[in-house]
């Protein structure tokens, strides 16, 4: 796999995690909808079935867009704008960058593993959610039943930046710190909230599962030295 272009945009302006649809939704009318990516939709009724390239986040408490690959080339449609009012909800801010991040993250598979905490994670569409239920009782079978989803999750993330993996993905789930009942898009869904070990290098940030692109499923190494 080639080095995944990676860069992060965080403004100086605080939201809330529940506040990240309207900052979306604030983001695409700005750039007027003039690349998909933004919202990967090809129209007002049909959706890119793809694993997003811009993602919208929090972090360290601040609005904030990750952009990979070809989305890093797009990001331009909302940064040459000197005016950059955005309506969040009942409110109009203005957004200030305050931290750019731009590099290459080697992705690839290593014989160590990396430890990374997964926030959020909505794991289990509504077949999954009926199987997890059944295997109520049995930890075991549930948490080997959230490592494939995972490992596919991360598949997934892998076939979206056009990188076919060839070498054998280990994955463990080391600790389920919560789990909380949500409702997201009209569906009744469980967020996990984990930490998990893999030989995959995956870039802070990155989104796994459903909502990805809304902040669900939040990647982040654990003990890395900065948060950057």
């Amino acid at each position: 796999m080639p080095k995944l272009r990676y860069l992060k945009v965080r403004f100086a302006q605080p939201i809330f995690p529940y506040d990240i649809p309207k900052f979306r939704a604030a983001v695409i009318e700005k750039t007027e909808r003039k690349a998909a990516l933004f919202h990967n939709h090809k129209d007002d009724k049909q959706v890119f079935y793809r694993y997003p390239l811009i993602q919208y986040k929090v972090t360290q408490k601040k609005a904030s867009i990750i952009c990979l690959e070809s989305g890093t080339d797009e990001i331009h449609h909302l940064l040459q704008h000197r005016d950059m009012q955005l309506r969040i909800g009942n409110e109009t801010h203005i957004f200030e960058v305050e931290d750019v991040d731009l590099h290459y993250h080697q992705v690839q598979t290593w014989t160590s593993e990396f430890e990374y905490s997964l926030l959020n994670w909505l794991a289990l569409n509504q077949k999954h959610l009926q199987r997890w239920q059944a295997l109520e009782g049995d930890e075991t079978a549930q948490i080997d039943l959230l490592q494939s989803i995972l490992k596919g999750n991360i598949l997934a993330f892998a076939k979206g930046i056009d990188w076919w993996i060839e070498d054998q993905v280990t994955l463990t789930i080391t600790q389920i710190k919560q789990i909380k009942p949500l409702t997201f898009k009209r569906k009744d869904l469980l967020a996990f909230s984990i930490n998990f070990k893999t030989n995959v290098s995956l870039p802070n940030y990155v989104g796994l599962g459903k909502g990805s692109s809304i902040g669900f499923g939040i990647v982040k190494l654990i003990n890395e030295k900065n948060d950057q």
